[in-house]
């Protein structure tokens, strides 16, 4: 059976590929971070002062903002420096952070360091998925522009692992040396060649796309520069676009899973993973972030899973099934709690529904609503309006981070851990209902087809 690695330059576009998302792993082990982090900090003082339950929540939360700040800048910019030198700016950026988080003399300097972690992890949220998709062949544009997500999940995983070493300090370097990694590797891959021909550099883009394809490929150039060529005739301002009826329903679309992305409690549970294993006294034979490793791993696995079942599972169908077993993990996470805050006398026989509930809880997320909405995103915009909307449509994500990570925190703080899955399993279901009214399903649609659905005044039931 012939495969991508018989094909000419089928090697090159996957090592370009696997090296540009060594900045989504530099991001996921940036998002992954506070997770292990919480003992360190506020336990054993690990950087040297006390930190509040209120400022630790600040500096998780910090990172979304500096991320929300930078999504659209780093879209823009890399139009005109290209997608490589705006990936390879976010480094310095990146070791910044870093800096500031290993030698830190109060909580605020934590504050700054993840800020400018975020505005560094910002820079890759648009670029790499963007190189990825450009450099590919055609029946390879779907699985290199999964890398983004698989490594995003990856570096998660990797701050989760390198916490369970029980040191801040071996968690802190071996994280910052993801960000160097990707700088002395992926400074030798070649620059998209689409944004060469973008900017009328011909020749640089045909030296890119010999290696890419380890041969020269004038034919598949000249496809790319009628599509370029075509696109611009269409193309009125970026803006306007937004104008169409089918965008702002696209916008809409994509902005309301953002919510429900983030408010069925996702975000928060990678956030605090080892402090909500703690809470719950987890046992099953494991301590806490041993539980955290396992769930990062489940997040990995059921990530490569979902994205492989987009070839034969609907996007609208997934979303619904896996939504409604998010709601019922958050659900069993909440009654496990009232019983343990309640005291019950057989509680201690049901230490691993704890357990099983969180590695449930991520693995239905992984397969749903934590991989999904990356590529519904890039299926109901159109070529015209997606790198504004798609920018528009994270940097409201960034946003409902920010409010989550920190609102969860305080009402799990204010009220009980109990109380924050409460109030997740009511959004999980609003979710539900969300996508059972609003999200059409776009799998095996042509472009065309998905802007009628959107037009269409029963597109909200997903019925064509």
């Amino acid at each position: 059976m012939s495969t991508v690695f018989d094909q000419p330059g089928g090697q090159n576009q996957y090592v370009a590929g696997i090296l540009a998302s060594l900045g989504a792993l530099s991001l996921g082990s940036a998002i992954g971070w506070s997770s292990p982090a919480q003992y360190y900090i506020m336990e054993k003082d690990a950087s040297g002062f006390p930190v509040t339950l209120d400022e630790f929540g600040w500096i998780c939360a910090a990172l979304w903002l500096g991320f929300g700040v930078v999504i659209i800048p780093s879209g823009i910019l890399s139009e005109y420096w290209g997608r490589k030198t705006v990936m390879l700016l976010a480094v310095p950026l990146f070791m910044i952070s870093w800096a500031l988080i290993i030698f830190p003399f109060h909580s605020y300097i934590l504050m700054l360091g993840r800020l400018v972690q975020g505005i560094a992890g910002g820079c890759y949220i648009l670029t790499v998925p963007l190189y990825c998709t450009e450099i590919a062949q055609i029946d390879q544009k779907e699985t290199l522009g999964a890398f983004f997500t698989i490594f995003l999940g990856l570096g998660i995983f990797y701050s989760y692992a390198a916490g369970a070493f029980k040191s801040y300090r071996y968690l802190n370097y071996g994280c910052a040396l993801l960000p160097l990694l990707f700088l002395v590797t992926f400074a030798w891959m070649p620059e998209s060649p689409v944004y060469y021909l973008l900017r009328g550099k011909q020749k640089q883009a045909e030296k890119s796309m010999k290696w890419l394809r380890n041969q020269n490929s004038p034919l598949e150039l000249i496809e790319l520069q009628k599509q370029i060529t075509k696109v611009r005739e269409q193309e009125p301002q970026p803006w306007k676009t937004m104008c169409q009826k089918s965008n702002r329903r696209a916008l809409f679309l994509c902005i309301g899973l953002m919510f429900c992305k983030n408010f069925c409690g996702g975000t928060a549970i990678i956030t605090y993973c080892t402090a909500i294993h703690e809470e719950a006294g987890t046992s099953y034979g494991f301590e806490s972030d041993m539980c955290t490793v396992i769930g990062g791993a489940v997040l990995v696995l059921f990530t490569i899973v979902s994205v492989q079942s987009l070839k034969c599972a609907g996007r609208r169908t997934m979303l619904m099934f896996t939504t409604c077993l998010v709601a019922l993990c958050n659900c069993l996470m909440a009654i496990y709690l009232y019983l343990a805050t309640a005291k019950v006398h057989y509680i201690n026989t049901l230490n691993w529904l704890s357990f099983f509930g969180m590695t449930a809880l991520i693995c239905c997320y992984a397969l749903g609503l934590g991989t999904l909405p990356y590529v519904i995103i890039l299926d109901v915009f159109t070529v015209q309006f997606r790198t504004i909307g798609t920018g528009i449509v994270w940097t409201f994500f960034a946003l409902f981070a920010f409010v989550n990570v920190k609102g969860l925190l305080t009402i799990a703080d204010m009220w009980s851990l109990q109380t924050a899955f409460w109030v997740t399993t009511i959004f999980t279901i609003f979710t539900w209902i969300f996508i059972y009214f609003m999200l059409p399903e776009t799998r095996d649609l042509t472009p065309e087809q998905i802007q009628e659905k959107l037009l269409a005044k029963k597109c909200c039931t997903g019925i064509a």
